[in-house]
């Protein structure tokens, strides 16, 4: 019997998880995401407008796409990025 307090996770057929499209991230009020290199080893990411998909495009449908600029390697996790409108820390270079 299944746990009760288990939380089902929809997925992709390759096991990937489904995460929120683009029209459900700017509905919350963000604009733009953060991409990861998909190899742990790397550490390579950069912040990105979302504004060039389509509301239906899910950030799951975007992660294939992308090709790593620093490894070479083809596939990213896409995040929301919640301080896409704060000013970028000179010292540090965080936001």
């Amino acid at each position: 019997m299944p746990s009760p307090f288990r939380r089902h996770t929809p997925t992709h057929a390759d096991g990937r998880p489904v995460k929120i499209t683009l029209g459900q991230m700017r509905a919350m009020g963000v604009r733009g995401v953060l991409v990861y290199c998909a190899d742990c080893t790397c550490g390579h990411h950069v912040a990105l407008s979302a504004d060039r998909w389509s509301e239906d495009v899910r950030l799951s449908d975007l992660e294939s796409r992308f090709i790593c600029q620093a490894c070479g390697r083809r596939g990213a996790d896409i995040r929301p990025d919640f301080n896409w409108n704060m000013p970028t820390v000179a010292a540090m270079g965080y936001r």
